[in-house]
């Protein structure tokens, strides 16, 4: 199977994409997950050419459309899970299992907002909003399974049916609400591109 980070490789090798200058000042809550750096820094530190600005014709653009359709499937796969741990974790059946999930969930959210830094979308029209509003989207969903994976590790520990006014839980809560309202931004850009493209059409609990 071709991984997403595969076709973001092969996108950016073929769109002569720049070079991806990792650095450790990541979204909040990442631990400092390494992201692309572009725009006039990277061209001036390292005299690179910059992913991001209009360029390439029809089949480029098609191309990172493919690659962004892939990472949102990937992100959709990492969502399914979601419910079945969170009602493991709060009903305390399954906590280990509960817990073993959102551990998986998270390192994928993790990876994906790896990813969408690397994305080229300089062929797509809009396609810098596009990668900025689906980054606001991919690092609330993350910030959101951080803060639910930090109750978890203590519902693991001792069970609390009082879950519901747990701050990590509440947090996570509040940070869903908020990837929902930038997913649905994200996809009133993206739904158009993806049927230009002949791609699947997206709802936000997809994502």
């Amino acid at each position: 199977m071709v991984t997403v980070a595969a076709l973001v490789t092969a996108a950016s090798v073929a769109a002569g994409a720049a070079w991806l200058v990792p650095r450790r000042d990541g979204p909040p809550g990442t631990g400092g997950v390494p992201v692309a750096m572009t725009g006039a820094r990277a061209e001036a530190e390292i005299g690179a050419p910059v992913a991001g600005r209009p360029h390439g014709g029809p089949e480029e653009a098609k191309a990172q459309a493919r690659v962004l359709d892939a990472l949102l499937a990937d992100s959709g796969g990492s969502r399914s899970g979601l419910g079945a741990a969170l009602e493991g974790l709060r009903s305390c059946e399954d906590t280990a299992g509960g817990l073993a999930a959102l551990q998986r969930i998270t390192a994928s959210r993790r990876e994906q907002v790896i990813q969408v830094n690397a994305l080229g979308t300089g062929a797509l029209d809009g396609g810098q909003e596009v990668k900025e509003r689906l980054t606001r989207a991919l690092t609330a969903s993350f910030e959101a399974d951080e803060a639910f994976l930090s109750w978890a590790v203590r519902q693991d520990v001792g069970c609390d049916r009082a879950w519901s006014g747990d701050d990590d839980y509440r947090r996570g809560l509040a940070l869903s609400e908020e990837a929902t309202t930038a997913k649905r931004g994200f996809l009133k850009l993206w739904n158009p591109l993806a049927r230009r493209y002949g791609l699947p059409e997206r709802d936000d609990h997809e994502i």
